[in-house]
């Protein structure tokens, strides 16, 4: 019989919990999600956002807690290309502050178009070890993210981005 223990995976799990409750605590004060109308209001994305986070915390502190180790999840095993999951969290970061960066220069469709396409095409070729096919996949959701981040901020939510940079 597997033993039941508090593990890693159920301490990220408790911790991601107890920031997302306090987090929670302060969208009282946004008001209620959606404005007159039906229209998403300030509160809508929060609270989406926390709901997201209880439910998924919730689900590893599940399988953390209660289903049984295999032989499977065990030990983790290695990406397909050796040695290129150390620098992935070193990748993301450097992605992320070039984005930063670059985005108001570039604005909002070069400068995310070209992040997505990147950390997609790390984690695509990581796994899969085929470049061609991590390329064009990581392509088609650079160009689908992109395009419906835009949508989202600008059509939804009028909200305003650089589009080419300034």
């Amino acid at each position: 019989m597997a033993q039941r223990r508090f593990n890693l995976q159920a301490a990220f799990a408790t911790f991601l919990i107890v920031l997302n409750s306090i987090y929670a605590s302060q969208l009282v004060e946004l008001g209620l999600p959606f404005a007159k109308g039906g229209e998403p209001g300030p509160a809508f994305l929060p609270l989406a956002l926390c709901l997201f986070i209880y439910v998924a915390g919730l689900r590893i502190l599940f399988e953390a807690l209660v289903c049984p180790e295999t032989e499977a999840t065990a030990e983790p095993t290695p990406g397909t290309v050796p040695g290129l999951a150390r620098f992935g969290p070193v990748a993301v970061l450097v992605l992320t502050a070039l984005y930063l960066v670059a985005f108001p220069w570039t604005g909002y469709f070069i400068s995310t178009f070209c992040y997505t396409l990147l950390i997609a095409l790390f984690f695509n070729f990581e796994s899969s070890g085929d470049l061609r096919n991590a390329g064009w996949k990581s392509a088609v959701s650079a160009l689908a993210i992109t395009g419906f981040g835009w949508l989202f901020f600008v059509q939804l939510f009028g909200l305003f981005l650089p589009v080419w940079g300034g």
